[in-house]
């Protein structure tokens, strides 16, 4: 059964990245738009990972990473952002890597593999 991902990020452009990344690999993937797609998806759906954007209009991902982490205990999260600088209050927030736009393909996809146990 392929592991199952949400990937939340209000930037069409991030998306179709994101669905470039995971192509072809045995990812069950699914996108929000927005925070409050995500945290829909979230409450109706199981999944083993959350890749999330920090800021979006209608809310902030750490709070999606809440939301997920109480749905399911010992999830794990990656928070991606392109405008905020690395705070360790993210890694706190229960997010298991934080990473900054633009990032290296192969860096975020081992803390994906690492984070999923594959």
């Amino acid at each position: 059964m392929p592991v199952s991902i949400l990937v939340a990020d209000d930037d069409k452009a991030m998306l179709n990245l994101y669905a470039r990344i995971f192509s072809g690999k045995d990812y069950s993937v699914v996108m929000a738009e927005s925070f409050a797609a995500a945290a829909d998806l979230i409450r109706n759906n199981d999944y083993d990972l959350l890749v999330t954007d920090l800021m979006f209009p209608d809310g902030i991902g750490t709070e999606l990473v809440k939301l997920f982490e109480k749905k399911r205990a010992g999830a794990k999260s990656l928070v991606v952002t392109g405008s905020a600088p690395l705070d360790n209050s993210l890694l706190r927030s229960g997010a298991a890597a934080y990473f900054e736009k633009p990032f290296k393909v192969e860096s975020f996809m081992a803390a994906v593999e690492n984070a999923v146990g594959v």
